[in-house]
């Protein structure tokens, strides 16, 4: 971010002008992002209340609206009808207004680039749309993308340079931003049925596509050169392909499909693919996910158990832990530095497993639901867990030196909790219900 961006930042929580002038007039030293952060949690933490200021109101849509901010938050697209999608630009003295109007129809998911720059829909009538900003009042469409039949999803590259779109008629398409502002197809990626997911590599470099019932395949495509895309491999199952996705550092693949088999590939010094591990199970794989530092596999099925594989210096892959439930195991996630994992289950617990210095893992918490657990995340700086569930509640476990969890807050609806999101520093807690509320909680001093 900028000079003028950061400095809006710190004023939405001080008014002090002298102390936001001391902080930015060190803004080209090393040491300004440590300084302007710890600033910002320091001023964050002396927030009892937060003061609620309308900014804008739009036009109420019911139970057929919904609105997405960019990343920076300094754009808005709200939805309406499923078929208008409007275009919002937030002005210098905080104030919104429009930016444009378009029509889509049937609208399934609505995506901004990392940059903020575009936005991509996709829709049931075949056809993914990107819109773009034209100067500093307006947005225009840019490009469509056409396919035979409703889209899956449409998404962006970290770069924002490419745009993903998938179908349900077994084709992935990738578009690329040129030099001029337009935009032109890449590479088209072919199913033998629906595709199911579809993502890039954290670098942008490649794509790994999932292919449905009756097709059973995880391609790779990897970026030739500016204008092009080649295949570099093909995962074959004997079901379809829940899910696919990259490490974070782009170097290994894992699928989970319903032939209850995880896969993981590894990319060689020559740019090829090779199989480096197969994990199985009784029942379906819901997911299969890469912890942050790509040392850690959990996977998540249906016979009721989550399995953690860790990787050796050689290269190869064993199996260090397996979480039991009653139930099926609808999710598994890492926290964000790894040493954690949890779980969520139709037997309506939560299970924390975690990281021992010796490299074993052992359950360190069970948290239980009176019904589905619906929701269950780990704050941005794994100290703190929250888990959500139709019993109308969600619960906040905070990291205990010991490595221990313990209940922090009990937060309570008059309906289903339908989301709990920590903010950004892991200082507070928002929860949204069915009964029409959303409450924020913020930590204490003591915790």
């Amino acid at each position: 971010k900028d000079k003028d961006e950061l400095q809006k930042w710190l004023r939405r929580f001080t008014k002090d002008e002298a102390l936001i002038k001391s902080i930015m007039d060190r803004h080209g030293s090393i040491h300004f992002p440590a300084l302007f952060f710890s600033t910002l949690t320091k001023l964050m933490n002396q927030c009892k209340t937060f003061a609620l200021e309308t900014k804008a109101t739009l036009p109420s849509y019911g139970a057929t609206g919904s609105a997405t901010l960019s990343t920076d938050g300094r754009h808005l697209v709200s939805v309406r009808n499923y078929k208008t999608l409007e275009i919002y630009g937030q002005k210098s003295d905080g104030s919104w207004e429009a930016k444009g109007t378009f029509s889509h129809c049937g609208l399934r998911s609505v995506t901004f680039s990392a940059d903020g720059h575009y936005v991509v829909t996709a829709g049931v009538d075949g056809k993914a749309k990107i819109y773009g900003q034209k100067d500093e009042r307006s947005w225009e469409e840019k490009a469509t993308i056409s396919h035979d039949n409703f889209l899956i999803s449409a998404i962006f590259s970290a770069d924002s340079r490419y745009v993903m779109s998938w179908s349900k008629d077994g084709k992935a398409k990738i578009y690329g931003k040129k030099d001029d502002g337009s935009w032109e197809v890449k590479a088209i990626i072919s199913h033998n049925a629906g595709v199911i997911s579809a993502t890039f590599s954290a670098d942008s470099r490649y794509v790994v596509t999932a292919g449905g019932s009756g097709d059973g395949k995880v391609k790779i495509y990897g970026k030739k050169d500016e204008r092009s895309w080649e295949e570099k491999a093909i995962i074959s199952h004997n079901d379809l392909v829940a899910s696919a996705s990259f490490s974070t550092d782009g170097r290994y693949v894992v699928t989970a499909s319903g032939d209850g088999v995880v896969k993981i590939y590894g990319r060689e010094d020559d740019e090829s693919w090779a199989e480096k591990a197969i994990i199985t199970h009784r029942l379906l794989v819901v997911s299969a996910t890469f912890s942050v530092d790509g040392r850690y596999v959990v996977t998540a099925s249906f016979d009721g158990k989550a399995k953690i594989y860790g990787k050796n210096n050689d290269g190869s892959w064993i199996e260090k832990a397996i979480i039991s439930h009653d139930g099926c195991v609808r999710s598994a996630t890492f926290s964000a530095d790894g040493r954690h994992v949890m779980t969520t289950s139709n037997d309506h617990k939560v299970k924390v497993y975690g990281l021992n210095d010796d490299g074993s893992w052992e359950e360190k918490a069970i948290i239980s639901h009176k019904k589905e657990v619906n929701s269950a995340t780990f704050s941005p700086d794994s100290h703190y867990l929250q888990t959500s569930s139709d019993d109308d509640e969600t619960k906040i476990y905070g990291l205990k030196d010991g490595g221990s969890w313990e209940v922090k807050a009990i937060i309570s609806h008059d309906d289903i909790v339908n989301s709990a999101t920590f903010s950004p520093d892991s200082q507070h807690v928002i929860t949204a219900g069915y009964d029409g509320t959303a409450k924020i909680y913020g930590r204490q001093n003591d915790e």
